[in-house]
């Protein structure tokens, strides 16, 4: 009896223990069913999404941008690989590890890594973070041989915008930077290329034709983000449009070699065409810079240069134009009777307007003598010039000035181009509330004063001087169509004798610039200085500081030729040089020297293929190579 009484005692707890441990079980199931339902049903769109990214990516494949060339296809802008280090979060178990790895095998800090990091802490799933935007090539290698070693880290290539000729025609070209404004509401198409865009020059003017359509494909990753295959038929990018100049490379060299160390700028011309030849501002800039974003220590450097690299001079520079204005009144002159080619004028030095004591005077001490129209011009004699001036005023001159393209832009087509200002009674009026005094007129008429101009005004001036009249429009593109060639109402005698006035300034004994005188080639040109400090400071201050505040002139030349049938104009300006026949004339002698030897009269096709074939090698062609 005892017996059987213990034994149903045992079994009832046995009976207790197994319900409880059911229980638990069931209890068990029915926590794990949940989250298989939680996960399956009501998880389960996202949870496909990221297993599908876990190994299904879409990749792009940004167009290249367009190519810029010069005239005779020279490349003066393209695109080269550039090796991107990227990381995906979600492919990377181990980030910090992983970080550390990249740090010490490729020599980059670890805190700007994880800056990196952080800085993309909002970036959707599976989007790679780049940590550095232009890896070395042997860098770059490393990580591709020793994969395995950097989980959720890969090398892309995309394209980095390239100069082959560094500095030159920086200006010109302009750069490229990484877009700031949302790029997002873009077509798909063109969001991966469109993040690259011109800053200045024709990398802005011609921005949106330069930038093509993208292309990608779809490729199935492991579980480290390495691309195991294509999925179907990738979609080509397409490259943007290519863009000629009619820059000539070989005039801009010897320009930038003809103004080493000093700051101004060179324009060289067709002044029959138009075309813009050479476009120089110094100092300059390396534009490579720009590619992949600026280092502050390069854009300080750039910015706190008191001499502005960043300033296109040859059309945002404003200078006096100096004795290169006694065109305007030249031409003034003969035009209202003030003057006759024959009539001649007595320089002794020395020039006195009623009511002032001081007299304005003459470059040459002692004055010129007796001159006319061409002499005068030759001689750049003031005398003869503020007698003009005085007799014609400054309305007429600013009627004239205007009518020769001064004060106003040229329509060249970069941006920021500056008008100047070449003054005129009602101006001052309007700006100071005051009358134009008599005293102010001597300055005007040399070219001082109010008298501002940009240097790509006065060689458009100048232009209309060589083709009697007639205005061609600055040209960059080949093929370029716009304005139309305009016939300026000028008198074709007059431009004729200042046109002779130019030739002896360059060919005769006693001209201002003998220098750049070339046989069987005639050239007509103009020397000028342009005032920093006014006649009147100047006039006291004792001779060392004299001196001394000379060295601030800003020295101009123009010249065009050959003057029977003009195919080239050149100015030069030379900031601070002193005077124009010491500064600028010895700097557009090396550029007509070179053209005159290399370019003038040659077979230019037939040269150009020969001289520049070996230069034209694209890194697109191995950028192409390398997405294919």
């Amino acid at each position: 009896m005892k017996l059987d009484s213990l034994d149903f005692e045992d079994l009832d707890r046995f009976r207790i223990r197994l319900i409880i441990l059911g229980g638990a079980v069931i209890l068990i199931f029915s926590l794990l069913a949940s989250r298989l339902w939680y996960l399956q049903i009501s998880q389960g769109e996202i949870y496909t999404e990221f297993s599908q990214g876990n190994r299904i990516r879409l990749i792009s494949e940004p167009a290249l941008r367009g190519i810029i060339y010069d005239r005779n296809e020279v490349i003066l802008a393209e695109n080269r690989p550039a090796y991107q280090l990227h990381l995906i979060r979600e492919d990377t178990p181990d980030l910090e590890k992983t970080l550390r790895n990249v740090a010490q095998s490729l020599k980059i800090p670890f805190s700007s890594l994880q800056e990196k990091i952080e800085t993309n802490k909002g970036l959707a799933q599976f989007k790679p973070i780049i940590l550095e935007e232009d890896l070395e090539y042997e860098k770059a290698m490393y990580v591709e041989t020793f994969q395995d070693d950097f989980p959720g880290v890969s090398i892309v290539i995309r394209p980095r915008r390239f100069y082959p000729h560094k500095n030159l025609a920086s200006h010109l070209i302009g750069y490229v930077g990484i877009v700031q404004e949302d790029w997002t509401e873009l077509p798909e198409e063109k969001r991966s290329s469109s993040q690259i865009v011109g800053h200045s020059g024709v990398e802005l003017l011609e921005n949106d034709l330069m930038i093509g359509l993208d292309g990608g494909r779809q490729a199935e990753v492991d579980h480290m983000g390495r691309e195991l295959q294509i999925l179907g038929e990738p979609v080509p990018s397409v490259p943007g449009k290519n863009i000629y100049l009619n820059l000539d490379v070989r005039l801009q060299e010897v320009a930038d070699e003809a103004m080493k160390g000093e700051s101004g700028a060179v324009i060289i011309m067709n002044p029959k065409t138009g075309e813009v030849l050479t476009l120089a501002s110094y100092p300059d800039f390396d534009p490579n810079l720009f590619s992949g974003g600026i280092d502050q220590e390069n854009w300080n450097i750039l910015l706190e240069n008191p001499e502005h690299p960043l300033e296109n001079k040859s059309i945002q520079g404003l200078y006096a134009p100096g004795s290169i204005f006694k065109v305007v009144t030249a031409y003034t002159g003969l035009e209202q009777g003030a003057i006759s080619p024959e009539d001649e004028n007595f320089c002794n030095g020395y020039f006195y307007v009623k009511g002032r004591s001081e007299p304005y005077k003459c470059w040459k001490e002692g004055g010129h003598g007796r001159v006319n129209m061409v002499s005068a011009i030759k001689g750049s004699c003031n005398v003869y010039f503020y007698n003009i001036g005085m007799d014609v005023g400054v309305d007429q001159m600013h009627k004239y000035a205007t009518l020769f393209g001064l004060g106003k832009i040229t329509g060249i087509g970069l941006l920021n181009e500056k008008e100047g200002l070449i003054p005129n009674s009602k101006w001052k009026q309007r700006t100071y509330n005051e009358p134009w005094y008599l005293g102010e007129t001597p300055s005007m008429a040399i070219g001082q004063g109010y008298n501002i101009t940009s240097p790509m005004q006065v060689i458009n001036m100048i232009n209309i001087v060589a083709n009697d009249g007639l205005w061609m429009p600055p040209k960059l593109f080949k093929d370029q169509a716009g304005t139309q060639p305009q016939q300026i109402p000028l008198k074709q005698e007059y431009l004729s004798l200042i046109r002779e006035g130019m030739v002896a300034v360059v060919n005769d004994i006693g001209g201002t610039a003998r220098k750049v005188q070339f046989e069987e080639f005639t050239v007509a040109g103009k020397t000028a200085t342009s005032q920093v400090v006014s006649n009147k400071t100047l006039e006291t201050l004792d001779n060392a500081t004299k001196a001394k505040k000379e060295l601030q002139n800003h020295a101009w030349f123009v010249a065009f030729g050959p003057v029977e049938d003009p195919e080239i104009s050149v100015l030069a300006l030379v900031e601070h040089g002193g005077g124009g026949s010491k500064a600028a004339a010895p700097v557009v002698r090396k550029i007509l020297s070179y053209y005159i030897d290399n370019i003038y009269n040659l077979d230019t096709e037939k040269v150009n293929r020969k001289r520049f074939n070996s230069k034209n090698i694209k890194y697109s062609d191995r950028l192409q190579m390398a997405f294919n």
